[in-house]
């Protein structure tokens, strides 16, 4: 439990920072070259990967490189988020990451698929000269043998997605196994309930793949300003954007463009964000900004180190910008420069992605799906000017079962399909 504060709308919140995908049981290897290295976390991997291409550029008397983006699915940050954190990784080791004039270039590809308790990611890059003929080979393939918690997962896919269903689902059959251990159930009886977990666990990595290889979202109101990742999902999100010269925000038109909903923010415009919650419980939402949280800038590390806005039952709030403190924020500026602007390595470039889960305040009843739950140079925003706001703390508990996700882009619609 945590004091936490909340907006007078009736928001409050808690953060999290600096992870790009995490899971139940993440397994990676890694080879360039012949050499072989293991990580838990993508971010990790990214690390590992970076310093393979540096030791290799120094072998051979190296140290300029160009990086193409990963190729994958079109609709996916995933690629943008690797291409980022890779050329970030070997700058810090020295190698000179440029567009033009380099006589070596790494490009790569990944792809997603699922399979039984969870989904893969098989990531492959290759070293090519100038000549565009191939040096050295990278092939790594992530598995993600228990998809539990997603939320990490949903935010590098840049994913518009309802799992209640699944996850509902999911803690049904966690329930079952856990009654099937502590009981007189035979051994085939305790075999189909752990069975039915693999094939459960199956079918929330299945959704969030499908997510992407056939997307669609829900406008929630006529002027089709206010998305939600289904028809029947309780969970909606709403951009505010700044007239220009003036302080009124309106609701901003969003696009469907793919399947995929689309802001279309320009350079300088500054936005807020709507979180409506038109379910009978109380919600926490993750706020992700190119795959930044909200509160990144807090000034107090708990605050930081938390990361989920409390909205209660029936009822909306507005996110002015990056949270400070209890009284300070930052707006959300669209921006293309390149300057130092403040944040942390930003991952997801384009895609702000709100993410919802389950919130209880203290004396409330734990919702029966968390019972079972285990533990787990283009446009971006950047910091605008002060944002004056007022809040007291109040106290809540936020589950960790992700059920709804929604991620507008907001720059590059080239990337997504026609």
């Amino acid at each position: 439990m945590r004091n936490l504060p909340h907006l007078p709308d009736a928001i409050g919140f808690r953060p999290i920072v600096g992870r790009v995908m995490t899971a139940a049981m993440l397994l990676l290897s890694m080879t360039l070259g012949g050499s072989i290295a293991r990580a838990n976390t993508l971010e990790k991997a990214v690390e590992n990967m970076a310093e393979n291409i540096s030791d290799y550029l120094d072998q051979k008397g190296q140290r300029q490189i160009a990086l193409q983006p990963f190729v994958g699915p079109s609709s996916s940050t995933a690629g943008r988020a690797i291409q980022s954190s890779l050329k970030k990784a070997l700058e810090k080791r020295d190698a000179t990451v440029q567009r033009l004039g380099t006589d070596w270039t790494v490009r790569g590809s990944y792809s997603m698929e699922t399979v039984s308790g969870g989904a893969i990611v098989l990531i492959k890059a290759e070293l090519v000269d100038s000549r565009g003929k191939e040096i050295s080979g990278f092939r790594e393939k992530v598995k993600v043998e228990k998809v539990v918690d997603v939320e990490d997962i949903s935010r590098l896919l840049g994913s518009t997605v309802d799992l209640t269903e699944e996850q509902t689902a999911l803690a049904s059959a966690q329930k079952d196994n856990k009654d099937a251990g502590s009981s007189d159930s035979s051994a085939t009886e305790k075999l189909e309930a752990a069975k039915k977990i693999s094939e459960r666990e199956k079918d929330v990595a299945e959704t969030l793949v499908s997510s992407l290889t056939k997307p669609e979202f829900a406008f929630r109101n006529s002027g089709k300003t206010a998305v939600a990742a289904s028809d029947e999902s309780l969970f909606r999100v709403e951009m505010l954007v700044r007239d220009a010269g003036t302080n009124s925000f309106r609701p901003m038109g969003v696009e469907n463009v793919g399947g995929f909903p689309f802001a279309p923010l320009k350079a300088n415009d500054v936005y807020k964000l709507k979180i409506y919650n038109d379910s009978d419980h109380a919600i926490g939402v993750k706020v992700s900004i190119d795959g930044i949280n909200s509160f990144a800038l807090a000034d107090r590390p708990e605050i930081r180190e938390l990361g989920t806005w409390f909205i209660p039952p029936s009822s909306a709030g507005v996110i002015p910008g990056w949270y400070i403190n209890n009284t300070l924020a930052k707006e959300f500026l669209v921006t293309a420069s390149g300057e130092d602007l403040g944040l942390p390595n930003a991952l997801d470039i384009g895609t702000v992605t709100v993410q919802f889960f389950n919130a209880w305040r203290e004396g409330e009843p734990k919702p029966e799906i968390e019972l079972a739950a285990r533990e787990k140079g283009q446009l971006r925003t950047g910091v605008g000017r002060d944002v004056s706001r007022q809040g007291g703390f109040q106290q809540c508990f936020f589950g960790k079962v992700l059920l709804s996700s929604v991620s507008l882009r907001y720059s590059n619609p080239d990337d997504l399909p026609e």
